[in-house]
């Protein structure tokens, strides 16, 4: 039996899945991604403990494997930005910076006021913030002078696995994307963008298309995860575009729908060049993991964090493994709530604002508050309020794209949720499709595998060989209307107005 394996370094978790060549899960495993948080939104991971923890997922998947069994390849995704530093002999330099780290706020600023957010973003596609790789080799070098001087590489969390196994570097065009040292027009490294923060293009591995050999399962890796020597390991990506291929958004008028920590949008793009020349700044653009394609993706920064947040004031439990009974009592309590959470909103900027609006210090409002509301209201209105920024993103991204919506697929953890994916289509009027099995980012990094190692063709051969089966969640006709007057309200006057409060709400934090 041919089979095909792909893993996700995630925020929260990492997972590993075999997959049959039609894309049916055989075996898979997860693990809590090891991080240690050391204050509000600033945290890292240490590298030999992540290793460690995505070697011990493979090993668990391969014993699960039935006689017989043959992994023709791996491919593996990670978050974005974020990466490892090595020194002349590869060892490792410092913790990885979490991707949504705070610390290089003030890094950001600089290339704002020494470079500028438009040029930066007509060079690379992404608007100033403080998440992409260059703010973190900014920080390194004005903070941790010793790891800076003997740096020699960097690579992406799921190159340096890859490495691990291998002995050997590549980084796709996906991952090299979200470092803001990739010219996005010539698919090249940005020597000038890199010689400002006093680094040469060969502090990162060599460039090549998703899909293509990162090299071989070395002696040390076989034994420590159990994949015979010698089993190929190609180029992975950045999970969201892996999850886009995996279920088929990487075709115009496809969305994406990403809803994890953060909930993410993506449409694919034919070419980026007018909308580098505009240089809107409301979406981030890169490299599709599919060779010579585009996407446009925006976010709504930390909405699965709010409902966590959220289930944990209101319901809170004394143990870390009871989080998941908090969340299931959030939805139920929701669930009995009405339509419009009896005049409650809750603009989402709890993390801050992400696409269009693009402010990491904007925060988030209650509105409209009584005495009379409930836990219930509380709850329903936290996930309705996501739900109409998810509309307010979408309308911008089909402006800023130029192509209106026609599929929404959506997967990630939010997608479990039935309630939520029910309120996400009754706001937007959009059918939400979640595949049954939602680790898209696995499937997609399993599907470039199999790309590399010849099983499929191309593209069109993918799509005839694998078929998902689909849940889908329909808009109900006794409550869009309701939501298309509330939305309307919303959007024309209450948002504005709870939007400038958020930033006034920032502005008394700075004061306190």
């Amino acid at each position: 039996m041919e089979l095909l394996l792909g893993m996700d370094l995630g925020t929260t978790n990492i997972k590993a899945v075999a997959y049959t060549t039609q894309g049916a899960p055989l075996a898979e495993a997860s693990r809590p991604t090891p991080t240690r948080v050391m204050g509000l939104r600033r945290a890292e991971h240490d590298p030999d403990a992540l290793l460690q923890e995505a070697m011990s997922a493979l090993r668990e998947v391969t014993s699960r494997l039935p006689r017989g069994a043959h992994i023709s390849g791996v491919a593996i995704a990670s978050v974005g930005e974020a990466g490892v530093p090595l020194d002349e002999h590869s060892q490792v330099l410092y913790p990885i910076i979490a991707w949504y780290d705070e610390r290089t706020t003030r890094q950001a600023e600089q290339w704002a006021t020494e470079i500028g957010a438009t040029e930066v973003y007509r060079r690379t596609g992404l608007p100033l913030g403080h998440t992409f790789t260059l703010n973190k080799l900014m920080w390194l070098r004005e903070n941790e002078q010793d790891v800076w001087s003997r740096m020699r590489r960097w690579l992406c969390v799921a190159d340096y696995v890859a490495y691990r196994l291998t002995g050997e570097q590549r980084m796709g065009y996906s991952l090299a994307s979200r470092t803001m040292a990739l010219d996005l027009r010539r698919r090249q490294w940005a020597e000038d963008l890199l010689a400002h923060v006093g680094e040469k293009a060969d502090l990162f591995p060599e460039l090549a298309p998703e899909g293509s050999l990162v090299g071989h399962i070395a002696d040390d890796a076989a034994l420590a995860t159990g994949l015979p020597k010698g089993t190929p390991v190609f180029v992975g990506g950045h999970d969201h575009i892996c999850g886009g291929l995996a279920v088929g958004a990487c075709y115009p008028g496809v969305v994406l729908d990403s809803t994890g920590t953060t909930e993410a949008e993506l449409v694919t793009l034919e070419t980026v060049e007018p909308h580098l020349a505009k240089a809107d700044l409301s979406f981030c653009l890169g490299c599709h993991v599919v060779e010579g394609r585009y996407y446009a993706i925006g976010s709504i920064l930390g909405a699965g964090s709010m409902i966590g947040w959220l289930a944990d004031l209101l319901w809170p439990t004394e143990r870390p493994a009871d989080r998941e009974a908090a969340l299931q009592a959030l939805t139920r309590a929701a669930a009995q709530s009405e339509v419009g959470a009896r005049g409650l909103y809750v603009l989402p900027h709890l993390a801050g604002a992400g696409s269009p609006d693009r402010d990491s210090t904007a925060r988030g409002v209650f509105a409209g508050l009584t005495l009379e509301h409930t836990r219930a209201d509380l709850a329903r209105a936290a996930i309705e309020g996501l739900a109409y920024e998810l509309r307010f993103l979408w309308e911008a991204l089909e402006r800023f794209s130029g192509q209106p919506i026609e599929h929404v697929v959506s997967v990630g953890g939010g997608a479990r949720n039935a309630l939520w994916s029910q309120i996400k289509a009754d706001v937007t009027g959009h059918e939400m499709q979640v595949p049954e099995h939602v680790e898209a980012v696995t499937l997609g990094a399993a599907i470039l595998a199999g790309l590399g190692a010849g099983i499929y063709g191309g593209l069109e051969d993918v799509r005839r060989s694998i078929h998902l089966p689909m849940a889908v969640t329909s808009p109900r006709p006794e409550a869009v209307p309701k939501y298309e007057e509330r939305y309307r309200l919303l959007v024309t006057e209450i948002r504005p107005l709870a939007a400038a409060l958020g930033r006034k709400g920032a502005l008394l934090a700075r004061r306190t």
